[in-house]
């Protein structure tokens, strides 16, 4: 009951019950994914000043970067569509032609803020490296989570014979290293798929295969694909 009260119950009002809102801002986020690496990548070519292009790039870049934080609302709007069972739209819930459309999730439209959050989530993943961050991370976490405990007697004791803060350095870049590798090979095949999504012609699809199914659902009520019925 707290969480229905609370900022659960919020979440709800303004994203879930918004669905085909949602799904529009995904079309419009993958059109700046078209027009930030379609320029970058040669497909839109500009007859503007370079510098005018880079101040457009680093605009378009930023935007991208806060698609972190959109791609984890959308996530969350798709998953919470289908558990709660709420429909995209009141245009779908009271005007769709669809049977048995009213207080249903439209299951074409929850899949499409999934894989679009995901794909908002993982489009910037090629110029960060994720894996290195992460092994600092650990590396880091695990050397200050041993100076915080160990005794300060033991350093005292051992302080003749080594010096406690180069045996906590060794241990950041030990840790560190170990877990960027491991995670190198898991997050190459996440950047390959990051690749995919930033190429121009699969942006400008998912793009307009958004965009037509947010208005139709929000306006008309209506879907692209029946999944489900």
């Amino acid at each position: 009951m707290i969480l229905q009260t609370g900022l659960y119950a919020k979440f709800v009002d303004i994203f879930v019950d918004s669905g085909a809102i949602m799904l529009v801002i995904c079309g419009l986020m993958a059109l700046v994914w078209f027009g930030y690496e379609g320029v970058r990548r040669g497909f839109i070519k500009s007859k503007n000043e370079s510098w005018e292009r880079d101040t457009v790039s680093r605009v378009l870049k930023i935007i991208i970067l806060l698609g972190l934080i959109l791609g984890v609302v959308v996530v969350a709007t798709g998953i919470m569509t289908m558990v709660l069972d709420m429909p995209p739209s009141y245009a779908y819930r009271d005007f769709g032609d669809v049977p048995l459309s009213q207080n249903h999730f439209d299951w074409f439209t929850s899949i499409l803020l999934l894989l679009m959050g995901v794909a908002m989530f993982l489009k910037p993943l090629e110029d960060v490296p994720l894996a290195s961050l992460i092994g600092i991370i650990a590396g880091a976490g695990v050397a200050l989570i041993l100076a915080l405990t160990i005794p300060q007697s033991l350093v005292t004791t051992l302080s003749p014979y080594v010096n406690m803060k180069w045996v906590l350095f060794g241990i950041f870049v030990v840790v560190a290293t170990m877990v960027g590798v491991a995670l190198k090979f898991w997050v190459g095949a996440l950047e390959a798929i990051s690749k995919v999504i930033s190429w121009p012609p699969f942006a400008l699809l998912a793009a307009a295969l958004c965009l037509t199914q947010g208005f139709m659902i929000w306006i008309t009520g209506n879907t692209l694909i029946m999944i489900g019925y």
